[in-house]
């Protein structure tokens, strides 16, 4: 019989109740960590390998809520020898979006409106309003809306809704999936405005702090040409995005380290964040990609020997790139982040991929 994925979410639950308080600051602890002598002696070859090949991040797999690998390498600087750590952040990119349908999720939960209505309620008189498009469609990228990137040329947020509001829709795909960070910056947007304050203040509160991340923050919070602080791409990070803006706002300005990024994802789980009735509309499949099923800001497929797998992935065209692999029915979490490439023009898979897949077959080839 079919489970829903309401029970599944349910059974997932490392023993956090519905009815509970979210977590705060106060009761945050490290993960246990349980050591897996054989999984890292099988993960090991394939960091060092990547490491040899320019990789510089970290790699992190939790399973049943235990943190059993978790290793950083490289240098932070191309130039310096300054060692990536476990606090060393990393831009995801558009895992940012998986962060920003959280942030949704929990606005709608905290009154301030509903995922189906128009996102007329918070932007009147906008052509994308009177076309109906609603929270739920901008979440799934289903409003016929691109990625023009215009709001990364405004620095005022009704600025940018006003010129993510002229841009072109494509008719033929409202309703269905059209990738779109457009979507997302108005998105970021539309939070500002519900809440009246600072998008960067809302992740921080609404998620970094109950899901107890010590080592996350946002592009416009720190000095991004610090190696120090955070990880350095292939290329420099552009001059035109160092300032704050609304195209690096919601949709891709998350830095965070792979120890938290894998965090996240058990504390979304644990019902830290949100409520399970919103889990639920948040992982529900919306359309066809094709790197499986859209849901709000991620992406759902099928594993053989591992059943439902949930990613959030990232990339820029400077190095950085991420990805969250969670593998809903073996409740493994798998994360790697770098801002090492391979660089586009060689061809050479994203090291995100290259090491994501051999992990996946490493954990199930005997499941």
């Amino acid at each position: 019989m079919k489970r829903t994925l309401a029970s599944v979410a349910a059974a997932l639950l490392l023993g956090a109740c519905a009815s509970e308080p979210p977590v705060v600051a106060a009761e945050c602890a490290a993960p246990v960590r349980k050591s897996e002598p054989a999984l890292a002696a099988a993960i090991d070859p394939l960091v060092d390998s990547a490491f040899d090949r320019g990789f510089a991040g970290g790699v992190v797999v939790i399973r049943d809520g235990d943190l059993v690998y978790s290793r950083v390498v490289g240098s932070a600087s191309p130039t310096e020898n300054i060692p990536v750590t476990d606090e060393t952040l990393f831009q995801v990119s558009s895992i940012a979006k998986y962060f920003t349908a959280a942030l949704v999720m929990k606005a709608a939960e905290e009154g301030k409106f509903s995922i189906r209505d128009s996102i007329g309620v918070l932007a009147p008189g906008t052509r994308l309003a009177a076309r109906g498009v609603s929270f739920a469609d901008l979440l799934s990228h289903q409003s016929g809306l691109g990625s023009t990137y215009v709001a990364e040329r405004e620095t005022n947020r009704d600025s940018a809704i006003a010129a993510i509001d002229k841009t072109e829709i494509d008719e033929e795909r409202v309703g269905g999936f059209r990738y779109s960070n457009d979507g997302y910056d108005l998105l970021g947007a539309l939070l500002e405005r519900a809440y009246g304050r600072p998008y960067e203040e809302l992740l921080k509160e609404k998620i970094f702090e109950p899901a107890c991340l010590a080592h996350a923050s946002h592009w416009s919070l720190v000095d991004v040409m610090d190696p120090h602080t955070v990880g350095q791409p292939l290329k420099p990070f552009p001059e035109s995005l160092r300032s704050r803006n609304y195209g690096m706002m919601a949709a891709a300005g998350l830095l965070i380290s792979a120890k938290d990024l894998a965090a996240y994802q058990q504390a979304l789980m644990e019902d830290k964040i949100v409520s399970q009735a919103s889990l639920e509309k948040m992982f529900a499949p919306r359309g066809d990609t094709s790197i499986g099923k859209a849901t709000f800001g991620a992406f759902l497929s099928e594993v053989d020997g591992a059943g439902r797998r949930l990613s959030a992935l990232g990339s820029e065209d400077w190095g950085d790139n991420a990805a969250m692999h969670h593998y809903l029915d073996k409740n493994v979490i798998v994360a790697v982040v770098t801002s090492r490439g391979p660089a586009e023009e060689t061809g050479e898979p994203m090291f995100r991929n290259e090491l994501s897949e051999a992990i996946e077959a490493i954990l199930f080839e005997t499941d």
